[in-house]
C-alpha cells in the first residue's frame, strides 16, 4: 500500500459529502484508490479545515476560501454524486466554469436517471471503482461518457 503523496498543487480535487452513514466510507475508497495509484489529490474531508455546527463566520470564510483555492488549482475534479450533495454540485459547477474537467462518480446511477446538466458537463461518468481506476489511469479517455437515462 502506498503512502499518501502530499503536494501543494494536487492534481485532483475530490468533491463529495461525508456527513451521513456510508458517505465517509465511499470517499475513503476513492482516496485509497488514488493513494494506490500515487495520484496527488486534495480531499476536503482529509485536508480541509474542520467545520463544526457551531463554527464562527471567520471559520466558515476560511473553509470556503481554502476549498475554492484548492479547487482552482486542480487539473481534474472527481465528484461523488450519490445523494446529490449541494456543496458537491456547487464545486462541480465552479470547476466546469473554470474549464477544469469533472469526473462524476455515482454507485447508484444505474438505479435511476442522471441530471442532464451533470451528464453533459462531465468528462466522465463512472459507476464503480474499476471504471474509476481505469479513468484515473487515462483521464484523457472519452470511453466513460454517460449513456443511461437523463432527466
Amino acid at each position: 500500500m502506498s503512502t499518501r503523496i502530499k503536494s501543494d498543487n494536487p492534481t485532483i480535487y475530490l468533491a463529495g459529502p461525508w456527513f451521513t452513514a456510508g458517505q465517509p466510507e465511499r470517499l475513503a475508497k476513492i482516496e485509497k484508490l488514488m493513494d494506490d495509484l500515487e495520484i496527488t489529490y486534495y480531499s476536503p474531508r482529509l485536508d480541509g479545515i474542520d467545520l463544526t455546527p457551531d463554527a464562527t463566520e471567520a471559520d466558515r470564510n476560511a473553509v470556503f476560501a481554502d476549498n475554492v483555492a484548492h479547487l482552482k488549482q486542480a487539473k481534474l475534479v472527481v465528484a461523488v454524486v450519490d445523494g446529490f450533495d449541494t456543496g458537491t454540485i456547487w464545486e462541480t459547477g465552479t470547476a466546469y466554469g473554470l474549464d477544469i474537467p469533472v469526473a462524476y462518480y455515482g454507485e447508484t446511477l444505474a438505479e435511476g436517471t442522471f441530471n442532464v446538466m451533470l451528464a453533459k458537463s462531465g468528462k466522465a461518468v463512472v459507476e464503480n471503482m474499476d471504471d474509476l481506476k481505469a479513468f484515473l489511469q487515462d483521464p484523457t479517455s472519452d470511453a466513460f461518457q454517460y449513456t443511461g437515462t437523463i432527466r
